[in-house]
């Protein structure tokens, strides 16, 4: 299971599909228009199965995990992550296992 960490405030705080149930706090992406819009993490998805959802820029993001917690981070500080707002919430999109760095 992937898990992302995210840097809320001035605490770390790690996302994964493992812990959806739990209340996250809101994940800010940055629009087309260059608005910052905050909602809540939905999870991942790859990008193959994607259509027509409308692509954000995550932000804020400071480390990728492609087997959990316990497994190596890959510092992606310097990155945006490529996101989708499905439902309400914002999706990291991954290609081969990975999140896509978007500038």
């Amino acid at each position: 299971m992937p898990a992302i960490r995210y840097q809320h405030n001035y605490r770390s705080v790690v996302l994964s599909d493992e812990n959806l149930h739990l209340k996250h706090p809101l994940i800010p992406a940055f629009l087309k228009d260059g608005s910052l819009v905050y909602y809540p993490f939905g999870g991942f998805v790859r990008r193959e199965v994607l259509t027509y959802e409308q692509y954000v820029k995550l932000t804020f993001i400071s480390a990728f995990s492609p087997e959990g917690e316990d497994s190596a981070w890959e510092d992606i500080t310097s990155h945006k992550v490529l996101g989708v707002f499905i439902k309400g919430e914002y999706f990291v999109v991954l290609s081969e296992g990975k999140p896509i760095m978007v500038q």
